[in-house]
């Protein structure tokens, strides 16, 4: 009788612990690797989902790209002229350094705009109270056959 007490008490703490932990957040809440959370931007532009895009793109954003230097609001406008089908990421390597997470791609994105094609991409993410906000990005376009 005393086992079989001590059974039921260790499955009943067996399955409170199970509950004890929440589920990771999934989308930009639960992003913590760098190619992850280049994929959700990448798949906020595709999305046309601008709102997503302006929260997770600093006010203080420094970019560059086939067109030279660019401002927050030339880069957003910029996205905003995509009409992707697809985009792909390749050869994505992250680095961490203090709150800043340093992120290189090789990006495919199909679809009509101007200029676009494969490019090598670098971006800086940094994760604040409110999630994680672009502070930096560069594109360099691959020559034809490049990855």
């Amino acid at each position: 009788m005393l086992k079989r007490g001590i059974a039921v008490v260790l499955v009943l703490v067996c399955t409170a612990a199970c509950t004890m932990w929440k589920k990771p957040g999934s989308g930009w809440s639960g992003a913590t690797g760098g190619e992850q959370i280049e994929k959700l931007f990448w798949d906020d532009v595709k999305a046309k989902d601008f709102k997503s895009l302006e929260r997770h793109v600093a006010e203080t954003f420094a970019g560059t790209g086939p067109g030279g230097a660019q401002t927050r609001q030339t880069f957003l406008s910029e996205l905003q002229g995509y009409q992707l089908t697809s985009v792909s990421l390749a050869d994505c390597a992250t680095q961490l350094n203090g709150a800043d997470l340093m992120i290189t791609c090789i990006a495919r994105r199909e679809g009509s705009a101007p200029g676009l094609r494969a490019a090598a991409t670098l971006s800086v993410w940094q994760q604040l109270k409110k999630g994680w906000v672009m502070v930096a990005h560069s594109e360099s376009p691959l020559a034809a056959g490049g990855m």
